[in-house]
């Protein structure tokens, strides 16, 4: 047997001090072809979860950066390559998912064998099939034609000609704003929008705790692609560890209601009375966990909230 495909995360985006908008876009995407084309062959491979995991990581950091460079100025190259980024992420979707579960949240259910329910012995054998169909969609997905042409694409886009020669004179120039500025702009922008969505965190429902979380997903990126434009000892660092804390709790209600989506497909597969039990049992136990994780989440956001800014507004 083959050695199993290593895989990478992302690197750190070492940025010039005087790059402007057209120079620090292209050497972010540099980084991001780099990352995606450095875990194909593990998400394509399959035995290495990570791999799907790293590939939709990239594909998310690239369509956070066009989102940005399309918020300024209006692109059809760059929302033609989101568009293939967003089709290929959603198809990476059930792979990753069923990843979580199998070697995250069932290891995590042993608990409940205290009040005699073995739910990883019971649900890990049906949820085995259905992962791997979901890994099989993953891999017709990552060897299609779509995969091919993103990635050729992309690797265009690596020194700016393909997008930027088709936009207005006008409009060129403005790329050549200083990147401080351009991520400055932005940081300041999601950072406001982050506070906002999160006043009175404990009233807000479902949806707008996962509109909360998406806007400090964006702010992690944009703060990461630009962190190297700020002196060391600015406070970079400290705020994007402070963020991330923040989203791995919020993550938490995503993970949730993800499990909810997956014990139904199991349910729906599996019918029977003692199945149902257990998924029954799993149920309350993850909205038990999920409760108790609430005095931690608010904990967090008061401290991003004190967080100081590492950028000048």
């Amino acid at each position: 047997m083959s050695a199993i495909p290593d895989s990478r995360k992302a690197g750190p985006i070492v940025l010039g001090h005087g790059d402007t908008i057209r120079t620090a876009a292209c050497t972010i995407l540099g980084a991001i072809h780099a990352h995606l084309t450095a875990n194909l062959d593990a998400a394509l491979d399959g035995r290495n979860s990570e791999g799907v995991h790293q590939v939709r990581v990239a594909l998310r950091r690239f369509r956070a950066l066009t989102g940005l460079l399309r918020r300024d100025s209006p692109n059809v190259v760059l929302d033609g390559a989101s568009g293939h980024a967003r089709t290929l992420a959603h198809a990476l979707n059930g792979a990753r998912n069923w990843d979580v579960f199998m070697n995250t949240t069932l290891p995590g259910l042993g608990a409940l064998a205290h009040v005699g329910v073995d739910a990883p012995g019971v649900l890990g054998p049906l949820a085995v099939p259905l992962r791997e169909g979901a890994a099989g969609e993953a891999r017709a997905a990552l060897d299609g034609a779509e995969a091919r042409q993103f990635l050729y694409l992309l690797e265009q886009m690596i020194d700016g000609a393909v997008w930027i020669t088709p936009l207005p004179a006008a409009v060129q120039e403005t790329l050549d704003e200083p990147a401080a500025d351009f991520a400055a702009r932005h940081l300041t922008r999601l950072h406001r929008k982050a506070n906002r969505q999160g006043r009175d965190l404990a009233l807000l429902t479902a949806e707008e705790r996962h509109r909360l979380r998406l806007t400090l997903k964006k702010l992690r990126y944009t703060a990461e692609f630009f962190e190297s434009l700020h002196a060391p000892g600015t406070g970079a660092a400290p705020y994007i560890r402070r963020l991330s804390r923040l989203q791995d709790v919020l993550g938490m209600d995503s993970d949730v209601l993800t499990t909810r989506a997956l014990l139904s497909r199991i349910g729906e597969s599996a019918p029977g009375p003692d199945i149902q039990h257990t998924l029954g049992a799993v149920a309350g136990f993850l909205c038990c966990r999920q409760a108790a994780t609430q005095d931690r989440t608010y904990s967090r956001w008061r401290k991003f909230r004190r967080q100081s800014v590492f950028w000048r507004a």
